[in-house]
């Protein structure tokens, strides 16, 4: 069962999803929250499937990033072509426009998810334990190229390649971990995680003329989207980051 949290500060379009996905096949309860703080702790705690969130809510792009496995879905009353440049901006999954009719919510959703599954399914096995070894590197940099080809341009594999590259050298020298790479590509973004045995969370610096180290964290601010990182709650911390699927092409620190 799909369960759906929807997140909008207007209660009526709350009562609407929910009465929309009362009883529809394969969905389940409906949870609601009215900001995004409140949608955080909700998904958080109940680990929905699927989050509407209204774009324009106070803190909707940051919640985005903060909804654990959740997919995301924005829900807007602006044009759909804006809306999906906005979702792609947003790392969304995608959109629906508010004037969709209650009952067809079901199988909006179920369309918006859809390719997702199929994406997922294909890159299922994106995921590996690498040694705690300079080499897992070059190790980290094949399996990218390997899972992206076809996904995306050239010129953006190169900027994930580099920036893989960056966190797994970081992972073993820094944090003396056996690093685990994820890369999960979305309909408008490629997702990537790093996770290391470290709860020493990154921090951007300027590296002088002849460092040898700390340009990683620079290096992921100018060739991806938009990065971050978070503790594990059983230890550790995971460095991830978004690079669009389609758009401008190589950018430069």
């Amino acid at each position: 069962m799909t369960t759906v949290l929807v997140v909008d500060p207007d209660p009526d379009y709350r009562l609407l999803v929910r009465l929309g996905l009362d009883g529809a096949e394969g969905f389940g309860a409906v949870r609601e929250a009215a900001d995004a703080t409140q949608a955080i702790e909700m998904a958080a705690d109940a680990a929905p499937d699927v989050v509407l969130v209204n774009v324009s809510l106070p803190g909707a792009f940051e919640a985005v990033s903060r909804l654990g496995s959740a997919r995301v879905v924005l829900v807007s009353s602006r044009p759909s072509e804006e809306l999906a440049t906005v979702a792609a901006a947003a790392g969304a999954l995608g959109y629906l426009g508010k004037d969709l009719a209650p009952t067809d919510l079901a199988a909006a959703i179920n369309d918006v998810t859809r390719l997702v599954d199929r994406l997922e399914a294909v890159l299922a096995k994106a995921s590996e334990h690498l040694p705690a070894d300079l080499r897992s590197a070059g190790e980290a940099r094949e399996l990218v190229r390997t899972t992206l080809d076809g996904w995306t341009d050239g010129d953006r594999i190169d900027d994930i390649v580099l920036c893989v590259s960056e966190l797994v050298t970081n992972a073993v020298v820094h944090a003396s971990s056996s690093p685990r790479i994820l890369v999960h590509v979305r309909p408008a973004v490629i997702h990537v995680e790093v996770s290391d045995a470290s709860d020493v969370l990154p921090a951007p610096r300027v590296a002088e003329l002849n460092d040898t180290s700390g340009r990683g964290m620079s290096i992921l601010t100018g060739f991806s989207d938009r990065w971050g990182s978070l503790r594990r709650s059983g230890g550790g911390k995971t460095v991830w980051f978004e690079v669009a699927r389609t758009g401008s092409t190589t950018k430069q620190p």
